[in-house]
């Protein structure tokens, strides 16, 4: 039996894709395809159903998948217990982040890091507050970086930055004349809104009901992914938003953008860094938080 029969297998069941499995494991799309039939080959028996649009499990594909991924688990407990033993930190640490620490904070925290322990092999991925913490508790992602917390029952969040959220508004836009804005005042006006299971969408709601204010009272005009596609949308007078200071600043400062803090409401957060409760921590994994501890201190 080959391991990495096992790999593709868990990585299309994750993505549902050939060829993005391809793309994700550094392999060719018949080699993909030849780990496949070296599984199905072994036991006998169809795990993925090619006949749809989009490939899914059969029912042994389904009962599969679970312990295959506890087989991997498994084998990648054994290598973290045995780098433990060695007087190098070395290893893989695969970090998964939402927009905000993912592309603002934890790069420069990543490239400290890594002059410290350079055999820390580091892979960030970046996808939405909701899916990281997901992720997480699945043991898929070594540690999660988000800026809202929810359902975190059997995980331990460390804090390790803070961030601002501001209003951000063009500059011919009426409310940018004025130097605070009260919350009231975003009734009526068009926004743009980031999606469901977006940190930066939970905090503001959030604090604009402590206000009184409910997304209903709102006019929402779009949903959209990604900091970086609200700026763009911003700028381009769709609607005004909330993003992180962070992501604001490079456009404030060159006048394409406005920023402005709501009256009497603290959009202030803290960034934390996730992990489960209840499993062993790689040495990777300690090293990587121990640093950033220490570099709070």
């Amino acid at each position: 039996m080959n391991l990495n029969w096992f790999k593709t297998f868990v990585s299309i069941a994750n993505t549902g894709s050939f060829s993005r499995t391809a793309r994700d494991l550094n392999l060719s799309q018949p080699a993909v395809s030849k780990h496949v039939a070296g599984l199905e080959t072994l036991y006998g028996i169809q795990l993925i159903d090619r006949s749809r649009r989009s490939l899914t499990l059969t029912e042994a594909g389904s009962a599969l998948l679970p312990l295959a991924q506890k087989v991997l688990a498994a084998v990648e407990q054994a290598a973290n217990e045995m780098q433990s033993f060695g007087d190098v930190v070395k290893g893989t640490l695969t970090i998964g982040a939402s927009t905000i620490p993912g592309e603002y904070v934890l790069p420069q925290i990543i490239r400290r890091f890594r002059k410290q322990y350079p055999e820390v092999n580091i892979s960030l991925e970046i996808a939405d507050t909701g899916k990281i913490i997901r992720r997480v508790m699945e043991e898929d992602l070594s540690l999660g970086a988000v800026g809202a917390l929810k359902s975190l029952n059997g995980m331990k969040a460390i804090p390790f930055a803070e961030d601002e959220l501001v209003l951000i508004l063009p500059p011919d836009h009426p409310l940018a004349r004025r130097k605070a804005v009260e919350a009231s005042a975003l009734m009526g006006q068009e926004m743009v809104w980031r999606e469901n299971d977006s940190g930066t969408r939970q905090t503001v709601e959030k604090e604009l009901r402590n206000a009184g204010i409910t997304p209903e009272n709102l006019y929402i005009v779009a949903e959209i992914g990604s900091t970086e596609a609200v700026l763009a949308a911003v700028e381009a007078g769709i609607g005004i938003s909330f993003v992180s200071r962070w992501a604001a600043e490079d456009r404030v400062k060159s006048g394409r953008l406005v920023m402005r803090r709501l009256q009497g409401l603290s959009l202030n957060r803290v960034l934390y860094l996730i992990h489960p409760l209840n499993r062993t921590l790689p040495r990777s994994v300690k090293a990587f938080l121990d640093f950033v501890t220490q570099q709070q201190s």
